[in-house]
C-alpha cells in the first residue's frame, strides 16, 4: 500500500516500517480450545514498536459472538460480528466478510505451487481499552498488546491473488490503497497465540483512533 495510508492509520506509539506492507486473511477455524469453530478475517498494516516489528490490526470480523467476545476481552482485538465466507474449489480459493449488507472485504487466489510448511511465527499489535461510562475518555490508560502466534503449518500453497475493499461507513478500510498484491498463500495447520502488554498508551493521543 502507500506510506501515507499506513502513517495515517497507526496510533502512537506505533511507527511505520520502511516498507509500506499490509496483509489480509480469511479463514476457517475448524476447532479451538476456547470458543469452538468459527470463521474469521482480518486486515493488518506493518508497524513497529521500538525494535519490535509486527502487524497492527485494523479490522477483524468474526462469524460467532463467542469469537468476538473472547478476542476483544483477552487481547483487545478489534473484532465485530460479520458474515464470513471461506471456500475452495480445486486451485481456486476465495473468501469475504460482510457487515450491514456490505461485502467490504473480498479475497481471491489461484494456488499454483507449493508454499512453505513447518513452524512459523507471527507478530501482531492490538490496543486494549474500555470507554468511561460518562463518555469522557477511558476507564484506564489504553494498553498496547503484543501477540505472538506460533503455527505448525502442515500444508501450504501459493500463487496469485486479488484483494478488494468496498466502501462502507461502518468499516472504512476502502481508504487503504491496494497498489500491488505481493503474494497469496493458502495454508492448513495449528496456531497457538500468546500475548503480553508492551506499555500503557497516552489516552489523549490514542482517543481519535479508538473510534
Amino acid at each position: 500500500t502507500t506510506p501515507e495510508a499506513i502513517t495515517a492509520l497507526l496510533p502512537p506509539p506505533l511507527e511505520p516500517t520502511p516498507e509500506p506492507l499490509a496483509s489480509a486473511w480469511v479463514g476457517e477455524i475448524r476447532n479451538s480450545n476456547c470458543v469452538g469453530p468459527f470463521l474469521g478475517a482480518a486486515v493488518y498494516v506493518r508497524a513497529r514498536y521500538k525494535e519490535i516489528v509486527g502487524n497492527y490490526c485494523v479490522t477483524m470480523p468474526m462469524s460467532t459472538p463467542e469469537a468476538v467476545t473472547f478476542g476483544r476481552e483477552l487481547y483487545g482485538e478489534p473484532k465485530k460480528l460479520a458474515k464470513v465466507v471461506f471456500e475452495r474449489e480445486g486451485e481456486h480459493v476465495w473468501g469475504s466478510a460482510e457487515r450491514h449488507e456490505i461485502r467490504y472485504l473480498s479475497l481471491r487466489g489461484r494456488m499454483t505451487e507449493r508454499g512453505p510448511v513447518g513452524r512459523q511465527e507471527t507478530s501482531s499489535f492490538f490496543f486494549k481499552f474500555l470507554p468511561r461510562p460518562d463518555g469522557s475518555g477511558f476507564d484506564h490508560p489504553p494498553l498496547l498488546v503484543h501477540v505472538i502466534g506460533r503455527a505448525n503449518i502442515q500444508a501450504a500453497e501459493r500463487g496469485r491473488g486479488e484483494v478488494v475493499f468496498r466502501d462502507s461507513p461502518h468499516d472504512p478500510i476502502a481508504d487503504i490503497p491496494v497498489t500491488q498484491v505481493v503474494d497469496a498463500v493458502y495454508s492448513e495447520g495449528q496456531t497457538y497465540t500468546q500475548g503480553h502488554i508492551l506499555c500503557q498508551v497516552d489516552p489523549e493521543a490514542f482517543l481519535p483512533y479508538a473510534f
